[in-house]
């Protein structure tokens, strides 16, 4: 396995006559892994190349100020490296004589070579203790890019701690602290769309289970896998989990975020105790404002399903039938492509829709006989307002088809238009008026009396 060491060479110079070196040491964690040939060193540099490169390479980012300082540094250790060797320059003047920018100067010269350097081996330990002027911000930047790709690249990140000014340090592993900052990247990142990045990996193990917790609520959630996941015991464990997280004193900086995400999480749980169809409908509402335009117009067309679906089974033919079909999907009887809850939906959607152009397929089928067609169709011709609700299922059909089939030629903002059309349809047909309890002849009693009266018999 390929090894380095990448160090951003600094200025400190050998200790003038009479000074002493400063004292260096491993904190408690790390002493159990390294060790040091003794204890006293300039800085840092020197400290590495003497106890590390028997197997680790040292690759040094530098200026020409540093290499002369560190330079001076070896020969003062009686160390013997060459800089340029293992190292590569970054210009600490930003302009040549004509004006001109300096190539080496430029910041993403830096992070591109600081790249290199990481993608040259298999593992690294970095050290960000010294640095010209932005070089060390930089390369934390790149760390945090570096970590997310390729997490398990990074072993170590040494920062010598300040304990007394020029006297004495404690070298730490400030690795916990990119953690941190991938966590909060995550958090953020599924705040506002849902989106976390699959391959970060944390050796914390809250910080591992949060992030788990949190891939697989987003491939739930972007792959309309809803029920599931709000009748399971996920979002549960989530909130569980980053109430735990805002104890930890580092995040508390990150309230906002969490408390964010454990408020929305409590909403989508508050889901569970409504009907399928208003379930939908406001799942629908939460794509849309994340900007998941087809994931919102499919829920939305779903829950005009539900919709007919539950609010139909107030009649005895529909209601028995609903019941029946459930004990099959539980029983997981075959064909589950036909045993299935989009069945039930799908088709008594397509038979308001298409009332006596509805096709009978067999037995097996939801809507399986034409006395189950009829009574429908029947109460459906009682419904005020009923050939408003089929065009609207109708244009609703359409533009989800055509935006899931790739062939749409509408800008994103018409996208939206249509859906925010669409949705307050939906909330006037559904929810304010409840079209499906309008039978004309039934207005005066309760719709489950209105139907149980007209079609018991029949």
């Amino acid at each position: 396995m390929k090894k380095a060491v990448i160090t951003i060479l600094g200025t400190i110079k050998p200790p003038r006559d009479g000074q002493k070196s400063a004292r260096y040491y491993f904190n408690d964690d790390l002493k159990n892994n390294f060790s040091l040939k003794k204890e006293n060193y300039v800085n840092m540099f020197p400290l590495l190349v003497e106890n590390l490169q028997d197997n680790y390479s040292i690759e040094c980012i530098y200026t020409n100020d540093a290499l002369s300082s560190q330079n001076s540094v070896l020969k003062f250790e009686g160390i013997d490296f060459d800089i340029k060797k293992n190292g590569v320059f970054i210009s600490e003047k930003i302009y040549d004589e004509e004006k001109n920018e300096i190539e080496e100067s430029k910041y993403s010269y830096f992070l591109k070579q600081y790249n290199n350097i990481i993608e040259k081996y298999d593992s690294v330990i970095i050290d960000v203790s010294h640095g010209f002027r932005h070089l060390p911000i930089l390369a934390t930047v790149e760390l945090i890019m570096q970590n997310i790709k390729n997490p398990d690249k990074i072993e170590y990140i040494f920062f010598a701690k300040e304990i007394d000014k020029f006297k004495e340090y404690e070298i730490i592993d400030v690795r916990e602290y990119l953690a941190l900052a991938n966590l909060t990247y995550l958090l953020s990142s599924f705040n506002q769309n849902y989106t976390v990045s699959t391959n970060i990996k944390f050796k914390n193990k809250l910080y591992q289970n949060i992030a788990n917790e949190l891939k697989e609520f987003s491939n739930h959630f972007l792959s309309n896998s809803l029920k599931p996941l709000i009748d399971g015991t996920l979002i549960i464990n989530l909130i569980k989990n980053l109430k735990e997280l805002k104890e930890i004193k580092e995040f508390q900086h990150f309230d906002f975020y969490i408390n964010n995400i454990i408020s929305h999480l409590n909403e989508i749980i508050s889901l569970k105790n409504k009907p399928n169809w208003e379930m939908m409908y406001e799942l629908s509402k939460i794509m849309d404002k994340r900007g998941y335009q087809l994931n919102a117009i499919t829920l939305l067309f779903e829950a005009t399903g539900f919709y007919c679906l539950e609010k139909m089974e107030a009649l005895n033919i529909v209601g028995d039938r609903a019941k029946e079909y459930r004990e099959f999907i539980k029983e997981k009887k075959e064909p589950q492509y036909i045993y299935s809850v989009y069945t039930m939906t799908n088709q008594i959607r397509n038979l308001v829709k298409l009332k006596h152009k509805f096709k009978l397929i067999d037995e097996r089928y939801f809507v399986n006989n034409s006395r189950f067609k009829n009574i429908v169709i029947n109460y459906l011709d009682d419904v005020r307002g009923i050939n408003k609700f089929v065009s609207f299922i109708k244009e609703l059909e359409q533009l989800r088809n055509n935006l899931a089939h790739g062939n749409s030629s509408n800008s994103i903002n018409n996208v939206k238009k249509s859906y925010q059309n669409a949705s307050s349809k939906f909330r006037t047909y559904c929810i304010e008026n409840d079209i499906f309890a309008s039978a004309s002849n039934y207005c005066n009693k309760s719709n489950t009396q209105k139907l149980s009266d007209k079609f018991n018999n029949r």
